[in-house]
């Protein structure tokens, strides 16, 4: 039996866009790949985990972190299918061959990093480490899956690069997703990381003066270590075209209890600080835009 060809995919829409409330707008494009929670019943039904389980590996809220930000003159763009469905910070055809019981053709990237740690395009483990389907799956219905979701919100996101190439000479696009928290005593604890593919993705100007800001907001705050930036960040960052993409990573903990996925008193608190820091980047847009077209 495979388990995607007993379920018709579950989302109306792929992902939700929505464009700047106000004049004047600008070219920032504010991504959130992994804060799906649309599970679909058949799909809960087919895997082993429970929904808890399944949901440590979402960012947990990240869209009603970031609720407001097209009130201050962005875009802003949310998948709406959960990350285990399809991993939008992938690249397309990341996929584990123990997945499938017929071969997978030549062309997929069968051995990338990702895949070896079981969270390729599709997922073989959650993030607590636990298998998550009781099935082979097909490929045909997983490349049409991929074909339907994830190129979808990957056309977005070219088609924003794009346009504002060409109307202002250049864009920013913040990739901002949730991280597990860790005990403070561990060397590599971080309210905040910011990724910038190690200095290849986008303008020292973007992420230091971020550093700064939220450093001077009480975070403590880390670049690219533990987390330098997946696909949308790496494949898309190009500053030398003045394409500046920067992945932002937000400890969990800070807003919400994360047995329980209960929010907590201090949500408002930080949806405050990161409303402040989106009104901050449109205010430096222009000096970030111009670093590399002097």
């Amino acid at each position: 039996m495979s388990l995607f060809d007993l379920i018709n995919p579950p989302f109306s829409e792929p992902f939700l866009i929505q464009r700047p409330h106000t004049t004047p707008s600008y070219p920032i494009l504010i991504s959130s790949p992994h804060s799906g929670m649309e599970y679909d019943s058949h799909l809960l039904s087919l895997c082993r985990l429970s929904l808890d389980e399944l949901r440590k590996s979402e960012d947990s809220y990240v869209n009603l972190l970031l609720e407001h930000v097209s009130q201050y003159g962005v875009t802003f763009l949310q998948t709406c299918l959960p990350r285990i469905f399809c991993d939008l910070n992938r690249e397309a055809w990341e996929l584990d061959p123990d997945l499938f019981k017929e071969p997978l053709p030549e062309w997929c990237h069968t051995n990338s990093p990702q895949v070896k740690r079981g969270l390729g395009t599709v997922h073989k483990i959650s993030n607590n480490g636990k298998q998550i389907y009781k099935y082979y799956l097909s490929f045909p219905k997983i490349k049409q899956r991929i074909e339907t979701y994830w190129f979808s919100y990957h056309q977005q996101i070219q088609d924003f690069i794009q346009k504002n190439c060409e109307e202002n000479g250049g864009c920013i696009i913040l990739d901002i997703h949730s991280m597990p928290s860790m005990p403070k005593r561990n060397p590599y604890y971080a309210d905040i990381v910011l990724g910038d593919g190690f200095a290849q993705t986008c303008s020292p100007t973007l992420i230091n003066n971020s550093q700064k800001f939220f450093t001077d907001k009480g975070f403590k705050v880390s670049k690219n270590i533990p987390y330098a930036g997946g696909y949308i960040t790496r494949h898309y960052g190009n500053p030398h075209q003045n394409v500046h993409v920067m992945q932002i990573e937000i400890n969990k903990s800070l807003y919400m209890d994360e047995e329980s996925f209960e929010l907590h008193n201090s949500f408002s608190k930080l949806q405050s600080v990161l409303d402040e820091y989106v009104q901050w980047v449109c205010a430096e847009q222009s000096s970030i835009l111009k670093l590399e077209t002097k």
